[in-house]
């Protein structure tokens, strides 16, 4: 593509033309007085993808402007050309072939003896735009990121200032952004601990290293009210314009200290009764000179016992905690949404709080159950009842805990009326229909059978969920025994102890029948001849 020849007028100053040839950029050259373009060099043809075509003048080039601008907008930029000798901005072009890119556009003044021009230059920037767009969107990224997190974040300069603390921490501390941004870090740190913490950021000034968080330090913060609360701390070190800068991760730990103290109160009181055991054994031996299998048997129920508070511990420690944590972070922020829109919010804090203390309810009842089964406190009492009906009245008890699609079949065969204690029963159909659901997927389907005759009644359940190994099997029915497949499942391991005592309680026997990933069924069957005897419940 070649520059057409320069007019006569033009040609008479051979240092325009050539400044303009020797530059990459697109450029043109404007007479003043008729606003004509009178030479384009190549770079201007190859820019707008078009062949030299004829006249064209300085309004024209505002057409190649994606959005265009006004004529007023046009003779502005030409007055401050004229005014200030230069005038530069960025605008988005497109080619004749339709292509859009972004230009730097320059307009300078260029006077000889017999005229004067406009020199305009177009440099193409779409790599600076694509950068300056990266950034941006980093930028948008980052402070989404920082605003959203579920942790306070503080950004502190050299001089141990805050420069940015994200919404989370200001909830957790109770400030406004005003009333933190450039006063000194230690405003949020009780004051009898000033000088130590001025002691720690001098010393990570001058080795900083990142400690993530678990491997952070426990200190004690203070909220604008004056209420102090343990805290969990990790630091982050950057350079920010020359000045080394902080990143620190803050978390309120109150709940999990509470939680290990009464972890580490509970282990004092089972490492307590398993030495107050061994001694028992020890002088049992002496005492008794116990037999070889005597002691055998002992040992195994020490061992035993110590895998049941290793078990109760690790169950403690999670299903205590979760709920735990749910209902202090719920009521926290239920502090804060206190205006009349926000009721949505308080609704749904009020739910994981009800729902939450739900749980721990039924922990407990959990507990209570098998106290009282090893205490002999469950009696039973057989009344006759339409087997039908309660398992319907279960699945309508339970429908709205079920996962999303999943769905209960029930089928019955033969007589309808059972003679069982409808109470225990009821409990064990509760608890195996829970467990179905919990382990299954979403839009699952769900199995449920019974049948009865004047000799029997059977129990089935049948689910499409994780299914449970054989070895898992042979321990399912031990006081806190869980799979080795349902790390992150709610539950306590105390369930199907429960459901196996009370099938025993009613002459019942319980039978699983699973493979990994095929799913479980589990099967009970009641003699239903030696159902005859009354006792009273106390249950």
């Amino acid at each position: 593509m070649q520059a057409p020849a320069p007019s006569m007028k033009i040609a008479k100053n051979d240092f325009l033309i050539t400044l303009c040839n020797s530059i990459k950029e697109g450029a043109a050259i404007v007479e003043k007085d008729t606003a004509k373009i009178i030479f384009r060099n190549d770079a201007w043809f190859r820019l707008f993808e078009v062949d030299p075509p004829g006249k064209m003048d300085m309004m024209q080039i505002n057409q190649l402007r994606k959005i265009e601008l006004t004529d007023d907008e046009v003779k502005n930029r030409i007055t401050i050309a004229e005014k200030e000798g230069f005038f530069c901005e960025q605008a988005e072009y497109i080619s004749k072939k339709g292509r859009p890119f972004w230009g730097e556009l320059s307009i300078s003044l260029f006077k000889n003896k017999e005229s004067i021009y406009y020199i305009v230059v177009i440099d193409k920037i779409n790599s600076v735009k694509e950068t300056e767009r990266m950034i941006t969107q980093d930028k948008q990224r980052f402070d989404a990121l920082l605003e959203h997190a579920s942790m306070g974040i503080i950004e502190i300069n050299s001089r141990g200032e805050i420069i940015n603390i994200n919404l989370f921490a200001l909830m957790l501390f109770g400030y406004s952004k005003e009333d933190v941004l450039n006063k000194k870090i230690e405003m949020l740190i009780p004051t009898r601990y000033h000088a130590k913490h001025l002691q720690h950021r001098d010393r990570y000034r001058a080795h900083p290293k990142n400690r993530p968080m678990g491997v952070g330090m426990d200190l004690f913060a203070v909220k604008k009210d004056g209420t102090e609360f343990p805290m969990e701390v990790s630091l982050s070190n950057y350079i920010r314009d020359g000045e080394h800068c902080i990143i620190a991760f803050v978390s309120d730990i109150s709940i999990r200290k509470k939680t290990e103290i009464e972890i580490k109160k509970l282990n004092d009181e089972l490492e307590g009764t398993v030495e107050q055991r061994t001694k028992e054994l020890k002088t049992a031996i002496q005492q008794l000179e116990l037999s070889k299998e005597e002691l055998s048997g002992l040992l195994e129920k020490e061992k035993e016992l110590s895998e049941l508070k290793s078990r109760f511990v690790s169950m403690a420690s999670h299903e205590f905690r979760t709920p735990l944590s749910t209902i202090l972070s719920s009521v926290y922020l239920l502090e804060q949404y206190n205006a009349d829109n926000e009721q949505s919010k308080r609704n749904r804090h009020l739910k994981r709080i009800i729902s939450s203390a739900n749980m721990l309810n039924d922990i407990l009842n959990d507990f209570l159950s098998v106290d009282k089964i090893e205490e002999g406190k469950i009696h039973v009492k057989y009344a006759e009842f339409d087997i039908q009906q309660l398992v319907e009245s279960v699945m309508e008890e339970i429908k709205n805990n079920l996962k999303k699609g999943q769905v209960l079949d029930y089928d019955h065969d033969g007589n309808p009326m059972v003679l069982l204690d409808p109470s225990l029963l009821k409990h064990i159909i509760m608890n195996l229909v829970s467990n179905a659901s919990k382990f299954s997927p979403e839009a699952s389907f769900i199995s449920i059978k019974t049948y009865s005759d004047d000799h029997h009644f059977v129990f089935s359940i049948k689910d499409r969920g994780i299914g449970i190994s054989n070895d898992d099997q042979k321990h399912l029915m031990e006081r806190f025994f869980r799979g080795t497949n349902v790390t992150g499942i709610q539950g306590t391991g105390l369930g199907l102890h429960i459901v196996s005592k009370y099938a025993e309680l009613m002459n019942g026997s319980i039978e699983c029948k699973s493979e990994l990933q095929e799913g479980t069924e589990f099967i009970l069957i009641f003699n239903a001849k030696t159902n005859h005897h009354e006792k009273d419940i106390n249950h």
